[in-house]
């Protein structure tokens, strides 16, 4: 078992070097381009241009953010989000253990497994390559669910406010938060809006423009068809539901052709896509909420933090249920409930079995792509996945069954902790 454990670390050490080593802004600049076009966006709304909605990224506050670093070179700047990075994920690994392991005092093998888990995140290293927004929310989750945990509740709900005001999908932990009627954490998260909300609208090009922009921004993004993400188009970058029922539509021509070209790929029926997907979005989202209809009282949510930590956690997988699109490096922002689950399955051994562990193991290799695709793409050609397996990889949406089979192992061990009645601060099995 040592020698296992040696290496274990020893090969995380030699992924993450490697992919530090070969994707960072110094060695390969390129992989600055989507931090780019966000800083240039932050340029002209600096310079008083105005942008079209479709043409915006992210939500006015993140731009708002980036304005002090304005007066430096692009290079700077890039280098600076890169290195600052490291600082923050450690900072986010200890919150997330503090808050999954149930100790005032964590173990060295729970800081030990949620880094393994972490590094070998493949959405995880790219996020660190690219040095985009969404490690920037991946940190303030693992906030969010530590002041949680340390019942700081109107903390919480401003935090979840300033994640989804850099882009919008870590709102959906409000969803949970109004579900179980926090006050409190509803409170902070209403302050924070107005706050954000004067913050952005008076920090923008006039208060016309600030209006135009906080407002008109977010109602595109949810209803203009030509904006990317929401046209009726496949591509396999999109593991939500939505990408994937379009991919169900698209025939083995136009799945070739996207391969070769990297061009979206027309769905055949884009109308039936949409149905589909409201269907089966409806009645995931409904099953969710069914789940989630107990209330706890603020004793019960200490006495049942990890029951607590899977229903926050399961709520996480909602966002590539409801989101029109998203990148495969979105999914880092799973991490806090996988690395969660896996704490639960580490600290519960006699309550959460077998069934348990194998889903959570398929969840995460399918998410965290445990074969990198530059050794998928050495395979031979096959006429099932043909010259690029890594493409075949994404087409059939093996990392959005990650998240399903995520979800589906969460809601085992809610119920299997409910049922044996395990609350905080027990140690169970050994």
């Amino acid at each position: 078992m040592t020698l296992l454990l040696v290496l274990l670390v020893a090969y995380s050490l030699a992924h993450v070097g490697y992919s530090i080593a070969q994707y960072n802004p110094i060695s390969y600049p390129y992989v600055s381009g989507d931090f780019g076009r966000a800083f240039g966006e932050m340029l002209h709304w600096r310079a008083g241009d105005a942008l079209a909605p479709r043409e915006i990224l992210h939500p006015p506050l993140y731009y708002v953010l980036l304005r002090p670093l304005a007066p430096l070179p692009f290079t700077t700047v890039a280098k600076l989000l890169y290195f600052s990075q490291f600082i923050l994920y450690a900072l986010a690994i200890r919150w997330m253990v503090l808050a999954a392991s149930g100790a005032s005092r964590p173990r060295a093998v729970d800081y030990l497994l949620a880094a393994v888990l972490t590094v070998n995140f493949q959405p995880f290293l790219e996020t660190v390559a690219l040095h985009k927004v969404e490690g920037i929310e991946f940190v303030l989750i693992c906030l969010a669910i530590f002041s949680f945990r340390k019942r700081r509740d109107a903390l919480t709900g401003a935090l979840v406010v300033l994640a989804a005001n850099l882009k919008y999908l870590p709102g959906i932990l409000g969803l949970y938060f109004l579900v179980k009627r926090e006050r409190r954490v509803m409170v902070g998260m209403l302050v924070a809006s107005v706050v954000v909300l004067a913050v952005s609208v008076v920090a923008m090009a006039g208060p016309m423009g600030g209006w135009v922009a906080v407002l008109r921004y977010p109602l595109a993004l949810l209803a203009d068809h030509q904006h990317e993400g929401n046209r009726p188009e496949a591509s396999i970058e999109f593991q939500t539901l939505s990408g994937t029922v379009n991919r169900w539509l698209v025939g083995p021509e136009g799945m070739v052709r996207h391969f070769e070209t990297q061009a979206y790929a027309a769905v055949s029926q884009p109308g039936l896509a949409l149905a589909i997907a409201a269907v089966l979005k409806l009645g995931l989202v409904g099953l969710y909420l069914y789940a989630m209809r107990r209330r706890w009282t603020a004793r019960a949510r200490e006495t049942h933090w990890p029951v607590v930590l899977c229903e926050i956690s399961l709520t996480l997988t909602l966002i590539f249920i409801i989101a029109q699109a998203s990148r495969v490096h979105y999914a880092v922002l799973l991490l806090p409930a996988f690395v969660s689950a896996a704490l639960l399955l580490m600290r519960y051994p006699d309550v959460l079995g077998w069934s348990e562990r194998i889903l959570f193991a398929a969840a995460y290799g399918l998410t965290a792509m445990l074969i990198p695709g530059g050794l998928l793409n050495r395979l031979p050609p096959h006429h099932l996945w043909g010259a690029h397996p890594s493409f075949a990889y994404l087409w059939f949406s093996l990392p959005f069954s990650g998240y399903l089979l995520l979800g589906v192992c969460l809601l085992r061990c809610r119920s299997r902790l409910l049922r044996a009645g395990v609350v905080a601060g027990e140690q169970a099995g050994g």
